[in-house]
């Protein structure tokens, strides 16, 4: 299952997290799209959506593991991948 952090809301994770345990699923995936965590150079932001220890403690404290797919270059559908 891949869950873009990006386009949720940080309070739906756990939500999210406990479907996916509840429907067999063992490892969730996400994209690490670096240019939400660092908008301006040298400013870096990890907070809301960009929040990436507290998805991953949602996925732990649902059982799951967590596949990150981190850049430079994590998918096509993104501008500048």
């Amino acid at each position: 299952m891949i869950t873009e952090r990006s386009q949720s809301i940080p309070g739906m994770w756990p939500y999210i997290m406990s479907m996916a345990k509840q429907n067999g699923l063992n490892t969730v995936q996400t994209y690490v799209f670096w240019n939400i965590h660092e908008q301006k150079r040298d400013t870096y932001d990890f907070s809301g959506r960009a929040n990436l220890s507290q998805f991953l403690q949602d996925a732990a404290n649902a059982g799951l593991f967590v596949n990150l797919r981190i850049g430079p270059y994590v998918c096509a559908e993104w501008d500048y991948g």
